[in-house]
């Protein structure tokens, strides 16, 4: 069937719901009717008696059924419509037992499914499928509750943005429902690498606008991916990988993004090494907004340890040495494997010494475990106090003791993942810029970020992206489409002076396929371009007015004010400047 043609079906959880009670309950309904039955038959052939005690003609199949009826609910109403002869009586006294008899059977049945696990499993995805498909806004399904998950949760929420969550632990699940979020998001145990679980989650409703796979499990990840491709094509899909062979493997199915941490971490560490300026820039477009702008971090060059080396450990020493660095690995797990210079945890001085601790620049502790890895920090510094320490924080929970240490660089794999996808959610165009700004030197690179820390005042600025198009951008397409000519400047002009400019700047157009990086403010606008802009929080409000407010556009291209509505005389008031007023 066409994927068109299923985008909007509502999957039948509650149709399964129905048949799961009469496939268990079969039996016992059966036993039941033919209770009914066989005594209703009975009763209405067997002959009455009258007042005067003279056999009568039996009370016929309604007045039985009614009878068989309340005797069977056990109401007892008394022998009607007049009184009963003694076969009568006797089939009665049968009727009580066998319908008592199963009534009881079928009432026990009915108990013992309520208490089955897949009973209550089915009603409470029934229920939750009721509940997604009845939103009526924008959402997210994110599978997988883990620490990633619970910080893109809070991210979107910050956002304003709705979301439905998927996981097949109930204690990550039941530690989610305690979290404060300014609406109650639906939350369901199940396991998200089941077609039929994603379309119940809402996979396929028109108002899913992504899918968020951040479980633990990589193939897990990877079946998300697969069947959100092949049942809701237009659905984009933002998945963590850790493991490089399944990431390709996503990838063949068209994964829009997909994010291996350590892969991204080790490439950051590079290049904080070799382009510090550049890294900075990168962690201040893929923060979010509010937050306090990234430090300036300097990783020196030289001569490196690497302790541990498992998968993170792998993807950092070989960054670290494309770029030409030394890197000397300490690990004791992986020794027999290859690739470890020094035997050892690197827990302990005699280890970090015969790796050359006291010579060394720089050191990354990089293990699962968050106290093997302050344990090596700890040792380290004691052993080099200038040396440059990079920690691996696997658990939120830990984050005192990594604050209390105070290290140079901490890598934190949920906060890399959450942040990014946060990032291509509320902008979708930068992914794309990110991939043009390596391209950037180191010069260009500082000059922007000392822009963008302008904007935020020491925090991260707004970032979004809009389209020329009715809707947000309403009288800008309206000009365009009419001849007129709209360009960049006029859109970065504060809309109640026009002598001042707006607290914002466009980083990245794209026309079609045709990209124009950090386009001169004389750029003539098109309708359906796409823009990528970064400013303050009022620095956004002032664009969008330009953009979707005819008098406000006529402003800043002519100079001369509109007398407009009532609401755009409110705003132009209570934003005109003393001076102009």
């Amino acid at each position: 069937m066409p994927a068109s043609s299923t985008s909007t079906r509502h999957p039948g959880v509650l149709t399964d719901v129905f048949y799961l009670i009469l496939r268990r309950m079969r039996f016992p309904l059966i036993l039941l009717i033919g209770v009914y039955v066989f005594c209703t038959l009975g009763l209405s052939v067997i002959p009455g008696v009258d007042a005067t005690g003279a056999p009568s003609a039996p009370m016929g199949a309604f007045n039985a059924f009614y009878v068989v009826s309340f005797t069977g609910t056990t109401i007892g109403l008394g022998e009607i419509p007049q009184a009963y002869s003694t076969a009568q009586r006797m089939w009665m006294v049968m009727t009580i037992y066998l319908t008592v008899t199963g009534w009881s059977y079928s009432l026990v049945n009915i108990l013992a499914l309520l208490q089955e696990r897949s009973f209550q499993n089915a009603l409470r995805q029934a229920r939750f499928s009721r509940r997604i498909y009845g939103l009526r806004e924008p959402f997210y399904l994110v599978a997988g509750a883990g620490e990633t998950g619970t910080l893109v949760c809070h991210g979107l929420d910050r956002l304003g943005l709705r979301f439905v969550v998927v996981e097949r632990d109930e204690d990550q699940l039941s530690r989610l429902r305690l979290q404060e979020f300014r609406t109650d998001p639906p939350l369901i145990v199940a396991d998200a690498s089941r077609p039929a679980v994603m379309r119940g989650a809402g996979l396929l409703s028109p108002h899913c606008h992504g899918v968020v796979a951040v479980t633990e499990d990589d193939a897990t990840n990877q079946a998300i991916a697969v069947s959100t491709r092949l049942l809701a094509p237009r659905v984009p899909v933002l998945a963590r990988i850790r493991d490089a062979d399944t990431e390709t493997h996503v990838g063949v199915f068209g994964g829009d993004l997909v994010i291996n941490p350590f892969e991204r971490f080790a490439r950051q560490l590079a290049s904080a090494i070799i382009a510090p300026a550049r890294y900075r820039l990168r962690a201040t477009l893929t923060g979010l907004p509010g937050e306090p702008t990234p430090v300036r971090h300097q990783p020196p060059g030289g001569r490196w340890i690497m302790c541990g080396f498992g998968r993170f450990g792998h993807a950092v020493v070989e960054e670290l040495r494309e770029t030409g660095i030394e890197v000397t690995v300490v690990d004791q797990l992986h020794f027999e494997e290859g690739g470890v210079d020094v035997r050892g945890t690197g827990t302990d001085s005699e280890s970090l010494l015969r790796a050359g601790v006291r010579e060394a620049h720089g050191i990354v502790a990089g293990n699962a475990s968050d106290t093997k890895n302050l344990a090596i920090a700890v040792a380290a510094r004691e052993l080099n106090p200038d040396i440059f320490i990079v920690t691996r924080q696997n658990q939120s929970a830990n984050t005192p003791l990594f604050e209390a240490f105070t290290d140079d660089l901490c890598m934190v794999p949920s906060h890399i993942v959450a942040q990014e996808f946060l990032a291509r959610i509320t902008t979708p165009l930068l992914g794309q810029y990110l991939r043009r700004i390596d391209q950037y030197s180191e010069r260009e690179c500082a000059t922007l970020s000392e822009q963008l820390a302008r904007y935020g005042r020491g925090r991260i600025p707004e970032l979004w992206d809009v389209a020329i198009r009715p809707g947000r951008a309403q009288a800008a397409w309206q000009a365009i489409s009419g001849g007129g000519e709209v360009k960049l400047g006029h859109l970065l002009t504060d809309p109640v002076d026009r002598g001042r400019r707006a607290e914002a700047a466009v980083l990245m157009i794209r026309r079609g396929a045709v990209i124009i990086d950090r386009p001169d403010p004389e750029q003539p606008v098109m309708a359906d371009d796409r823009l990528l802009l970064v400013g303050s929080s009022r620095g956004r409000r002032d664009v969008d007015l330009v953009l979707g407010n005819a008098n406000a556009l006529h402003y800043v291209l002519t100079g001369q004010e509109s007398s407009g509505g009532l609401v755009w005389q409110w705003l132009t008031a209570k934003r005109t400047p003393a001076g102009r007023a």
